[in-house]
């Protein structure tokens, strides 16, 4: 049976992998929302130009300053770039390394082992 030493060095080095590892993931997955959530925002205004166009509202924006034609270019601009972040976040999300996760897992259950244990050795001390 492993001593009480042993087990709080491990645990310590387990807890240290399992923050880095967690973090490299989280960023991971980070990237890809932030790509999706900018796609979606972008295609939602490009839909707002595209209906103002189509309802014969575009006269609202040359308040603004901006001509049919600004309006009309705005609008592909935004829906290209929309569709772009869009299939950036999905190709993110598919080539994302599966593995990692579940290295993670398998380290967290290590974790919670070896935490038991530790309370098993303390418990027969007392």
């Amino acid at each position: 049976m492993r001593n009480v030493a042993s087990i709080d060095a491990q645990l310590k080095i387990l807890r240290s992998s399992i923050s880095d590892l967690g973090h490299q993931i989280d960023s991971y997955k980070t990237k890809s929302a932030a790509a999706a959530g900018a796609g979606v925002f972008l295609l939602l205004l490009s839909a707002l130009a595209a209906y103002d166009l189509s309802t014969g509202k575009s006269e609202v924006w040359r308040v603004q300053g901006l001509s049919r034609e600004i309006l009309v270019g705005t609008a592909i601009a935004f829906g290209i770039g929309a569709i772009t972040l869009l299939i950036y976040a999905v190709a993110r999300m598919r080539r994302r390394d599966h593995s990692l996760d579940a290295k993670l897992d398998l380290m967290e259950q290590e974790y919670a082992e070896l935490n038991e244990q530790r309370s098993r050795i303390d418990d027969n001390q007392d």
